[in-house]
């Protein structure tokens, strides 16, 4: 474990800058319709885009012939203009679990850049995520706590 020095008066802080390059693969497909419903979209839209998404299937070409049937069970496809919608939405529920934990007192989590102003703990730019909490180890431990459950929930 990392030792952190706390500068004079001031608060060592961390910035953890997370690439899910891959992201789009991985999502589960429970976890999306999970978002869906939590975010208060109406059961016929959920299940029009559930069935978008789960209907794909893949075939091989073999001299030019295509060969056997691959059905995916997870992800979202890159080339579908609908995906990085789903994708949004789906990491509005990594932004709001942070958002819930940097209101609590004493964990760490979110950075404050102004007096007056509330903590954020998070900024989402398309597949890259930059997160903030205290130099601390309880802090970083939370912090990592908190990825390992998103990453178990949506792949």
């Amino acid at each position: 474990m990392h030792k952190f020095r706390k500068m004079k008066g001031k608060q060592a802080w961390v910035a953890l800058k997370l690439d899910m390059e891959k992201a789009y693969d991985r999502l589960e497909w429970p976890f999306v319709r999970q978002c869906l419903q939590q975010l208060g979209f109406h059961s016929k839209w959920i299940h029009w885009i559930m069935e978008c998404i789960t209907s794909v299937s893949y075939s091989i070409l073999v001299n030019d012939k295509p060969t056997g049937l691959i059905r995916p069970t997870r992800g979202i496809r890159q080339s579908d203009p609908l995906s990085p919608y789903l994708f949004i939405l789906c990491m509005e529920a990594l932004s709001t679990t942070l958002l819930k934990e940097s209101s609590q007192p004493k964990t760490g989590i979110g950075i404050k850049i102004s007096t007056g102003m509330e903590r954020f703990p998070c900024l989402l730019f398309a597949d890259d995520c930059l997160l903030f909490c205290k130099a601390d180890s309880m802090s970083c431990n939370r912090l990592k706590f908190l990825i390992d459950a998103f990453c178990e929930h949506s792949g």
